[in-house]
């Protein structure tokens, strides 16, 4: 991948497509890694990557799953093997959602929280329920962290056997972006 990186980075770079701030903190990382000065061309990488995040027009999820039990961290997840579950068993979804907002705490912290809305419709799009602000995600941190995991829990009691859609919308309340994203479900007797 490192190689492939460096191929289409060198190519753009030569007039091929890329032009502007980007290519320029693209260039000047690689110069800083060509000059034995990794610590310097990650962190012109790390503003390379933050102008990118920052210019997303929504929250975008690398994944969203259904998984065995919340996960202890980021990407330290176990996924389900099905989608099946009884009427009133708890249902754990793990995703990770990156373009997001930071907030400030104040003395140098920053904070990431996300309001999450949830829809519950048929596969046909009938909506069964709606409930906002059904979680709330947060971290606070010395740290602009871009590694966030969230975690949810869903207990749905009292939902006839079939297989439903769960929509959760997270929203970000650092900034004006939402990310939406579906999982389906099948309760079982």
């Amino acid at each position: 991948m490192r190689v492939l990186s460096g191929l289409l980075l060198t190519a753009g770079l030569s007039g091929v497509g890329l032009a502007g701030p980007l290519s320029d903190l693209a260039a000047r990382a690689e110069q800083r890694l060509a000059l034995g000065d990794t610590a310097g061309a990650l962190a012109v990488a790390a503003d390379l990557q933050g102008q990118i995040w920052d210019a997303s027009p929504e929250i975008g999820l690398h994944d969203a799953l259904l998984v065995a039990e919340p996960a202890p961290g980021f990407g330290l997840y176990n996924p389900r093997a099905d989608n099946k579950f009884k009427p009133g068993a708890p249902i754990y979804i793990y995703a990770e959602p990156y373009g997001f907002g930071y907030g400030s705490g104040g003395d140098g912290i920053y904070t990431i929280d996300f309001a999450v809305d949830l829809r519950v419709t048929t596969p046909m799009g009938e909506v069964i329920a709606e409930v906002a602000d059904v979680a709330n995600l947060t971290l606070t941190s010395r740290y602009k962290n871009r590694e966030f995991q969230a975690n949810l829990t869903y207990t749905l009691s009292g939902i006839t056997p079939g297989t439903y859609v769960l929509e959760t919308t997270l929203r970000d309340k650092n900034s004006a972006k939402t990310g939406r994203f579906e999982t389906e479900v099948e309760f079982t007797e």
